[in-house]
């Protein structure tokens, strides 16, 4: 039987924003079914309610999994919020996960919402949730990825954004259950690799050193990418995922 890898996202992200990255994990992983699930609020699902804690998200991303027929244990890739909610499900469900690999995340109980969201990154996005599309899509990518403008990815978030929009009371649902992430992390440290990048512009990496000190949990540090890393520099993000995974 395949093994199934899990994909979240981040904070009002949907699937669509991971542009090419589901394409270069099936050309490297052919034998393993990939699982874009995306959040009540984002992506294919802007029309729902986003969840008001980190424990109804995770049986929000449980329910859509078992919806698509998915058999537990599944592998789990997870960018920043969605990071989150895998270190919940961690917690909660450690049976039903084979390996997680969390990328820029962080934890309320652990570190300052100054090193969480950096105070000017929040102050750009906070503003540019009352921009146009196309305007509001470029200020996401220049805090969130380290590379030359990609207009192809840009273009493509922008269309999202016209066609799938976050609502401004779904933000803030997300940002609430974000800033309140607090679950005691009682983790096997087997379970879960850390990834982080020491440039990223939107979620300072003392978060995740914070993380890997409380969880005993390797973590491993990539020097230019941004919070996007997966966008930045995916085949860094593929090697390590194979190896964690057993790929």
């Amino acid at each position: 039987m395949a093994r199934t890898l899990v994909l979240l996202r981040g904070l009002t992200r949907g699937c669509n924003h991971w542009a090419d990255f589901p394409k270069q994990l099936n050309e490297a992983f052919p034998d393993v079914e990939l699982a874009l699930i995306d959040l009540a609020g984002n992506g294919l699902r802007v029309d729902e309610a986003s969840p008001l804690t980190i424990k109804a998200a995770l049986q929000d991303i449980r329910t859509q999994i078992q919806q698509q027929n998915i058999s537990f244990p599944v592998d789990v890739l997870a960018l920043s919020l969605g990071g989150m909610i895998t270190l919940q499900w961690l917690v909660e469900f450690p049976a039903e996960v084979n390996k997680a690999v969390v990328i820029n995340s962080s934890h309320a109980g652990l570190s300052k919402t100054s090193e969480r969201m950096k105070p000017l990154t929040i102050a750009k996005l906070v503003i540019s949730v009352l921009l146009p599309p196309s305007l509001r899509e470029r200020i996401i990518y220049s805090v969130t990825s380290n590379n030359p403008v990609n207009k192809s990815v840009i273009n493509q978030w922008i269309l999202e954004a016209k066609v799938r929009p976050v609502t401004r009371l779904n933000f803030i649902r997300q940002v609430f259950i974000a800033r309140s992430f607090k679950t005691n992390l009682r983790i096997d440290k087997e379970q879960l690799l850390l990834l982080a990048s020491s440039s990223d512009r939107l979620v300072n990496a003392a978060s995740s050193k914070a993380l890997a000190e409380e969880t005993l949990v390797d973590l491993i540090m990539h020097e230019t990418a941004g919070h996007e890393i997966t966008l930045d520099d995916p085949g860094w993000i593929i090697k390590h995922a194979a190896t964690a995974f057993g790929f």
